[in-house]
């Protein structure tokens, strides 16, 4: 009888190690996934910043090009670098609504989103 029951301690040792090793790869495809996303959404962005910086800039020349239709060359640009200067001014104040509560509501969404579909099951 008792090297029944030996048998099955080390029986249920052993499961309990590999049960272990299992949850900790999991844990690492996990973590690698949602690390994953995060770059990418990352590089994403900058990549579209880095594209959408040489439109902006046309944008801005072509809309000082339009107020000096108007009014002097150095008061056109000035008048566009206030325009400029107003909307970095509004991103600073409203940071929080803008830039800070979506990217942690994503950040949030991306590394909670396994639980959620853990408790829903």
């Amino acid at each position: 009888m008792k090297p029944k029951i030996t048998d099955e301690i080390k029986e249920l040792f052993t499961q309990g190690i590999n049960w272990a090793k299992l949850q900790v790869e999991y844990l690492k495809l996990t973590a690698a996934e949602k690390l994953i996303i995060i770059v990418s959404v990352m590089v994403i962005c900058v990549v579209v910043l880095l594209l959408l910086l040489p439109a902006i800039m046309m944008f801005l020349f072509a809309l000082a090009q339009v107020f000096i239709g108007f009014m002097p060359v150095a008061v056109a640009y000035v008048c566009v670098g206030g325009i400029v200067l107003l909307a970095l001014a509004l991103l600073v104040l409203f940071r929080k609504y803008l830039i800070i509560n979506p990217v942690a509501k994503f950040i949030s969404r991306v590394l909670l989103e396994n639980q959620d579909k853990k408790s829903s099951k």
